[in-house]
């Protein structure tokens, strides 16, 4: 021994000790609450507007698989769903690399508009987390107010 400190040259990464970063938006889509909430729910269709995410397969009642793309690097991972109120939020939650966590709500604001606010906590970094959240909904609202036919 050279009185050298040992090389860990394995880490595990303590999910509480990792810096989250958090982001809030909200829209209102020409649709009625049910639609809304309905279409979020279908989860293997969550890639048609959260682009990055791909291949959503049920694995059960509340977990599903996925293949991710952010920033062009493929990712796998594991996601559940913590929290299903009907027409009121789902909430999930990722703990594979890049954890993140979420929850959408859904407020009627008449008979065909509904407001629709996504929370995502992530390790992302702020503004990056911030334009994407952004993205998603602006995506979901053309998505929920197309052409059904066109889905």
């Amino acid at each position: 021994m050279d009185g050298s400190p040992p090389n860990n040259s394995t880490q595990t990464i303590d999910p509480a000790a990792v810096e989250m970063n958090a982001a809030r938006h909200s829209i209102v889509v020409k649709a009625p609450i049910g639609k809304a909430y309905e279409q979020w729910s279908r989860v293997e269709d969550l890639p048609k507007f959260i682009t990055p995410l791909r291949n959503v397969k049920r694995i059960d009642e509340t977990h599903f698989s996925y293949t991710w793309h952010p920033n062009g690097n493929e990712q796998q991972g594991v996601f559940q769903i913590v929290l299903r109120v009907p027409e009121r939020r789902i909430a999930w939650r990722s703990p594979s690399d890049g954890f993140m966590s979420g929850v959408v709500c859904f407020e009627s604001r008449s008979n065909e508009d509904t407001e629709v606010t996504l929370k995502i906590r992530s390790i992302f970094d702020p503004p990056s987390l911030s334009r994407r959240v952004e993205e998603y909904l602006g995506n979901f609202k053309r998505l929920v107010e197309g052409d059904e036919t066109a889905l």
